[in-house]
């Protein structure tokens, strides 16, 4: 059945670009399911033009900040508007790396060590020509996505130290500083409440960072992950109990990294709105899974509620 739906995309987070490129996938495929699509770039008046448009359901395509952090869902609720993917308290738990290893750890989750620090307090420590652990070590923004706001220190990494010390840190006032983890970068994609496949990501050069995420030939994609059959289990098995545990909706994607030194599986976040760019994981493998990218942006609009609903 055809519904009229107010598509949220772009917004003021540092992943404004990336929502935009989402959402105008997304808007492709409800209009080819046959949708009636009002697209709102929300700024200040944002509510009015939600309100104006007199939806039948709200299609989140935000990423970040007053995206996925359960502001959009507390408006939402508020005004008892249906919408997609997780709600209020499963979308701030997961933007929140620092919550989210606490939760996860205490059902069994394997996490790299490591202990959450205030940004001017990481800076300070810098200054005085400290460090907040041996190298390598990870430094991360606790809420922010894209893998804007992580700085991987490595031994000769003196550079990037001195840079940080003289920067302004404008991520956010909590700090995640995690030991390094050698190895594969894994991404799980889990939909409708079952992990479906987990993807290698094999970064040209570097790390996987935003350039490499979001530039065409810059990470090879490799699916299903090459590593031993235990530990591709056992990312799905994670994946699955973090959807799970922190009760999201319809979709989310976990990120691991795999050591061969010891054959472990690490455990690094979940997404809650992950992306559906050309070079997204979860319609890639939701793809490979026999399930189409219409047929997931369906899947998604179809899950679509208001706890608060009359």
């Amino acid at each position: 059945m055809s519904k009229r739906v107010a598509l949220l995309l772009g917004g003021r987070s540092s992943e404004r670009d990336v929502s935009l490129m989402s959402g105008r996938a997304i808007s492709k495929a409800l209009k080819r399911l046959g949708h009636d699509v009002v697209e709102i770039d929300p700024q200040d008046d944002f509510i009015d033009q939600i309100k104006a448009a007199k939806p039948d359901v709200v299609y989140n395509a935000l990423h970040g900040t007053y995206g996925e952090d359960g502001a959009i869902p507390g408006i939402l609720e508020y005004f008892g508007i249906p919408y997609t993917h997780s709600g209020i308290m499963p979308s701030a738990i997961a933007m929140d790396k620092a919550m989210t290893k606490k939760l996860l750890q205490s059902h069994g989750v394997e996490f790299a060590e490591g202990f959450v620090i205030s940004s001017v307090e990481l800076i300070a420590m810098l200054k005085a020509g400290k460090e907040p652990m041996q190298r390598p070590y990870v430094i991360k923004a606790t809420n922010e996505g894209s893998t804007i706001g992580v700085y991987i220190v490595h031994e000769q990494d003196d550079e990037l130290v001195e840079k940080l010390k003289s920067s302004l840190w404008t991520h956010g006032e909590k700090v995640l500083i995690e030991q390094y983890i050698p190895g594969k970068e894994l991404s799980a994609a889990v939909v409708g409440g079952k992990a479906i496949g987990v993807l290698e990501l094999r970064p040209i050069q570097g790390f996987y960072d935003y350039t490499a995420k979001y530039t065409e030939g810059l990470t090879e994609h490799v699916y299903p992950a090459e590593i031993p059959q235990k530990a591709y289990d056992l990312a799905l098995e994670y994946a699955e109990k973090a959807h799970n545990v922190i009760e999201c909706r319809t979709v989310s994607r976990s990120d691991f990294r795999y050591n061969p030194a010891n054959d472990s599986i690490y455990f690094l976040e979940i997404n809650t709105h992950p992306g559906f760019t050309d070079l997204s994981i979860v319609p890639e493998i939701a793809g490979y899974n026999g399930i189409s990218f219409d047929e997931l942006v369906s899947r998604i609009l179809e899950d679509a509620k208001c706890n608060n609903q009359s």
